[in-house]
């Protein structure tokens, strides 16, 4: 049971601090504004991802209607990814139950997974007003704001497939993303102690 609570509050806990920093930044700043914090390496850059990954659409596989093709993507991939989350919340639970030293990874993972689903699955309908591209439940977009500026430009036209191309070297990501990528590592490394001690 103490595992159970440990996840729960964790997960309770990133899912209030991510929504809360999302909201103020929603809130406070225009899209698309950007804010130096330590130099030209870390901004704050306020962006919106309309939930599919590298930016790809699904639009046109649900003919010529417009409404129809750009909230069907949405409203699949919002579906897909809360059956994940489910899915994998249901995986760590049992497994930390078992093994009560990987709850504190999976509470990251969980708490961050829901984070990003909140935005897709309520942001659509709580901010109908400010975005005119969002128009209801399950059609949110993911508020993105930490940009890690590692490198941006043109990639050299020797570089195959992606030579002469525009390309920033980090994503932009929030709260959510870096709890699940903190507790995807922590238990990869936890998974290797154990392999390497046994």
């Amino acid at each position: 049971m103490k595992v159970l609570l440990k996840i729960g509050l964790l997960a309770l806990g990133i899912v209030g601090v991510d929504q809360a920093s999302k909201v103020y930044v929603k809130l406070s700043f225009p899209l698309g504004h950007e804010i130096p914090l330590w130099g030209d390496w870390l901004k704050l850059h306020y962006v919106e991802n309309p939930g599919a990954a590298f930016g790809l659409s699904l639009a046109g596989l649900f003919g010529k209607d417009t409404a129809i093709a750009e909230a069907a993507p949405k409203i699949l991939l919002t579906f897909f990814s809360l059956l994940i989350a489910v899915g994998i919340s249901y995986y760590l639970v049992r497994l930390s139950l078992q093994e009560p030293f990987i709850a504190w990874p999976s509470g990251l993972i969980i708490g961050g997974a829901f984070g990003n689903l909140f935005d897709r699955i309520f942001y659509g309908v709580i901010f109908s007003h400010q975005n005119a591209y969002e128009g209801g439940w399950f059609q949110g977009h993911v508020v993105d704001f930490i940009y890690v500026d590692i490198w941006q430009g043109v990639v050299p036209d020797w570089v195959p497939l992606w030579g002469g191309e525009y390309m920033a070297l980090w994503p932009i990501f929030n709260i959510a993303d870096s709890c699940i990528s903190i507790g995807v590592v922590w238990l990869l490394l936890l998974h290797l102690r154990r392999k390497s001690s046994t």
